[in-house]
């Protein structure tokens, strides 16, 4: 009896502080979560917008950081993120926790450009969207400046991925949703969408800037694996995107040797 008292008093002793550091574990796991969201924030619309306005409330707010200097430009630009408050504003709430939100990531809802100044010059958008990316030749919102001892004078353009409508109708406005490609000029105006229809993977700028080399893949309902990856270029000066259905060919004849 005493050699089961002992053997049992040692399972104890391994089990109870392997449960105790789980427990803590959890706990601390979940109020990371609680500050640090995984997902940006996402911009209400639809039935749940509609709702707040017949109740009078206030479901979301704007959120920033500080303004970022454009490459090639004395100008800087603000990117703006959608702020979703955890508890309605009205009189009861107030008196609790009214205060409480969720800080975003990157999904921008619009973008405010000023002046060397600090001076507003324009905003990119005039109504509510998504803005998933921001990037030109030389820095990213998410990555920041490239590292090139002088400037590239050539640089004229900041690209956008943008999406205007809740495509996937889940009362959302976010990255879930389709994006396009836009460009801009340095100072945010002459807004112009490069792409239409089509899932960009990656894009950059080439030939001194003056086009745009584009993957993509087109909306078509087809499964991702009967749908191609494709090549174009976007003339920034025209205004025309070029598909390159030569390399395009040549990669499906590729892809079909595999099945020989």
């Amino acid at each position: 009896m005493d050699r089961f008292i002992k053997i049992l008093a040692i399972i104890n002793g391994i089990i109870i502080p392997i449960f105790f550091v789980f427990m803590i574990y959890s706990y601390y796991a979940s109020r990371s979560n609680d500050y640090y969201p995984s997902e940006p924030e996402s911009i209400i619309v639809g039935d749940e917008l509609e709702k707040a306005k017949r109740d009078s409330l206030v479901l979301q707010g704007i959120t920033f950081d500080g303004p970022i200097r454009i490459y090639n430009s004395t100008n800087m630009y603000l990117p703006i993120s959608a702020l979703t408050y955890q508890e309605a504003k009205d009189a009861k709430i107030a008196m609790g926790s009214a205060g409480d939100f969720d800080a975003s990531n990157f999904n921008y809802v619009n973008v405010l450009f000023l002046n060397k100044d600090y001076e507003p010059i324009g905003k990119l958008l005039n109504r509510k969207a998504s803005i998933s990316e921001i990037s030109d030749s030389g820095y990213s919102a998410q990555f920041g400046f490239r590292n090139d001892e002088s400037i590239d004078t050539t640089i004229k353009n900041i690209a956008y991925r943008i999406g205007f409508q809740d495509t996937n109708n889940d009362g959302k406005l976010n990255a879930g949703d389709d994006h396009d490609l836009y460009i801009s000029d340095l100072t945010g105006k002459n807004l112009t969408q490069v792409t239409k229809n089509k899932h960009v993977n990656l894009y950059y700028f080439i030939n001194s800037n003056k086009e745009m080399f584009i993957q993509y893949k087109d909306r078509n309902g087809l499964q991702d694996e009967y749908n191609p990856l494709k090549f174009g270029l976007y003339n920034i000066s025209t205004g025309i995107f070029k598909e390159l259905k030569n390399v395009e060919k040549e990669l499906i004849e590729i892809e079909k040797q595999l099945a020989k």
